[in-house]
């Protein structure tokens, strides 16, 4: 009898939360709003540093948020207070669920600040952008990067380090912690 694999999501949530990241399967918007609320109270704050997405937009979650008392803060207009934010909301390209990693950018934004700077980043994945394994990311990557995208950020888990006295410390390099909320 073969073994069957599991499914693309399965797998890449199983994985992310491994490494100490937390994943959460939601569709309906209203649900996504409330997931990313959650995080924001959890943290004491009102404010999110946003990186602005399709997928937000199409979720209408600024409006979304709004209603649970909680503001998203583009990055393009955060100037010296994006430094003060403790949680970001960015979304993803792709997803690989044999690492647990989801891969940002492609194109210059902010993504890359708000991906690294808060205390909390949590990220909007869509399911359909989760492949099983890096060679099929590679092939992905081969045709973004054909047509010049160039800007990439990969992240597996919350930042961690070992390198002083080999004691790991949680967000040394980045946010000690991330939320994935996969779409769909």
């Amino acid at each position: 009898m073969q073994a069957t694999s599991p499914h693309p999501v399965d797998l890449f949530a199983t994985v992310l939360e491994a490494t100490g990241g937390k994943v959460e399967r939601i569709s309906d918007p209203r649900q996504v709003a409330h997931a990313i609320a959650k995080v924001a109270q959890g943290q004491g704050v009102r404010e999110i540093l946003y990186e602005p997405t399709e997928i937000a937009k199409h979720m209408n979650l600024k409006l979304l948020l709004a209603a649970h008392g909680i503001d998203l803060v583009p990055v393009a207009t955060a100037g010296d207070k994006a430094a003060q934010l403790r949680v970001s909301l960015t979304g993803a390209e792709f997803g690989i669920a044999e690492t647990g990693t989801v891969v940002l950018g492609g194109q210059p934004g902010g993504w890359g600040l708000a991906s690294i700077l808060p205390w909390v980043h949590v990220v909007l994945l869509p399911a359909a952008a989760i492949v099983a394994d890096l060679p099929t990311a590679f092939e992905a990557f081969e045709t973004r990067l054909s047509s010049g995208d160039r800007d990439w950020v990969w992240i597996t888990g919350p930042s961690r380090t070992a390198d002083i006295g080999h004691t790991l410390v949680m967000g040394a390099h980045g946010p000690n912690a991330l939320h994935v909320v996969v779409v769909g």
